[in-house]
């Protein structure tokens, strides 16, 4: 493909990801199985740039007053690549597969400057989502949101023990893995190439798992230990549900539960790889399905519902999309369904709730709301919890510190790419009083 036949496509798949719901990969792939001329360089500089729109879709739609995927590649062109207007016209030439000629309206957007933008549009995160950050992140909002949109994310494993072979299996197979600094079973392998993790027989095998760092975190961080009866109340996709089985070592009973049967059967593939087993429940719109384990919990996990802002480093495609209506609704959501959850933890059980989000609307708000219509679940100090084999001695003493600087009585965690180079995760531990 020409360099201008690449820059038709992305423009084509990002008009296509603005009609669609479904990740920024799959449509990529799809379009890469339907475009088979297209090679692997191809594919690739089509991606990148479809990604560099996306990360920047805010600021480029501010600049040519338009959102096309026209427009965005236009933009990213001159005001990102830094291509003069006169290379442009040399690439957009309407000849054979190449964009057709500037119109006078792109010209004149291209031509004025780019620096009157509002200042919230650098990060290419809605408005309202900047000022979210500045409340949590005073000053250092903008190194957050742009940790959190810019890079590639590197891909994290779990390991189901000792992760040293891996890491030398990886190393013999040509990959650069490293240790991850707080779990003390994840690998971190780099974006850059694109490893194919599922081709791998460790994956094929059960010995590793896709779930990043943070992600980890939220599973350990909820206290499951040999013995318990644990239940998972938003399962999803079953990555937590497997972290929590690796810390009960095959002793106790754990329940997943989610109102998407769809979700929970996704789990039991994950399950029969890994070896472990699951008592998977389907919910029902009020939390139907659970009433047999009311006050009979050790610990629940309520992995709550939420805006997924906490990986828009993966998926920025749906950054743009999130409406401050959206995450009101959110916060009502998770507010009912951890009131409910609650409701199965025994006498001196521990519950955990976490997102996979950075906005204090499902985060601190959710968490203020429940503590105070529940005080009888008291909070649970993160520095009770983190000198577990799951997580590295070093990385306990820096997650200490970074949960007294969320919050002073120590019990929420507040990750994120710019603070501890993970996803965006909230989790906060309470225990039920006797």
């Amino acid at each position: 493909m020409t360099p201008a036949a690449r820059l038709q496509s992305a423009a084509e798949i990002l008009d296509l990801l603005k009609k669609s719901r479904r990740p920024a990969e799959e449509v990529l792939k799809d379009w890469g199985r339907n475009n088979r001329y297209a090679g692997s360089k191809d594919r690739r500089a089509i991606a990148d740039k479809v990604y560099q729109c996306l990360r920047a879709r805010e600021r480029l739609s501010f600049a040519m007053d338009s959102d096309a995927g026209r427009s965005l590649v236009l933009g990213a062109l001159h005001f990102l690549d830094g291509v003069s207007i006169a290379e442009i016209d040399d690439l957009y030439t309407g000849e054979g597969y190449a964009p057709p000629k500037l119109s006078e309206t792109e010209r004149n957007r291209l031509e004025a400057p780019d620096g009157e933008a509002p200042e919230w549009l650098e990060s290419g995160l809605p408005e309202f989502v900047v000022e979210r950050l500045k409340s949590v992140y005073g000053d250092n909002w903008l190194k957050e949101a742009e940790a959190l949109m810019l890079p590639r994310a590197p891909i994290d494993l779990r390991v189901n023990g000792d992760r040293a072979p891996l890491i030398a299996g990886l190393e013999m197979l040509g990959y650069k893995p490293e240790p991850t600094p707080f779990s003390a079973f994840g690998v971190r392998l780099p974006a850059d190439p694109p490893p194919n993790v599922r081709a791998l027989p460790a994956f094929r095998q059960g010995t590793i798992e896709i779930q990043d760092e943070g992600s980890q975190l939220a599973g350990f961080l909820a206290g499951a230990r040999p013995g318990m009866t644990v239940v998972d109340y938003c399962a999803g996709g079953g990555g937590k549900t497997l972290a929590l089985l690796q810390a009960m070592q095959g002793e106790g009973r754990l329940i997943a539960s989610d109102v998407e049967k769809t979700r929970l059967n996704n789990i039991k593939p994950r399950l029969t790889r890994a070896g472990l087993e699951a008592d998977l429940r389907q919910l029902g719109p009020d939390g139907e399905g659970m009433e047999d384990l009311e006050g009979q919990a050790d610990l629940v996990l309520v992995d709550a519902p939420c805006s997924g802002s906490g990986v828009w480093r993966r998926r920025p495609e749906t950054a743009h999309k999130l409406e401050e209506k959206e995450v009101a609704r959110l916060h009502e959501l998770q507010t009912a369904i951890l009131h409910r959850a609650s409701r199965l933890v025994k006498p001196g059980g521990l519950l955990a709730y976490a997102t996979c989000s950075i906005l204090p609307d499902e985060n601190e708000r959710t968490a203020d709301r429940f503590e105070a219509d529940h005080p009888w679940f008291t909070p649970r100090a993160v520095a009770e919890v983190v000198d577990t084999p799951s997580i590295t001695p070093e990385g306990a003493q820096t997650l200490k510190s970074i949960a007294h600087k969320s919050d002073s009585r120590g019990h929420r965690l507040r990750l994120s790419p710019g603070t501890s180079h993970t996803d965006g995760f909230f989790v906060s531990l309470y225990r039920r009083e006797p």
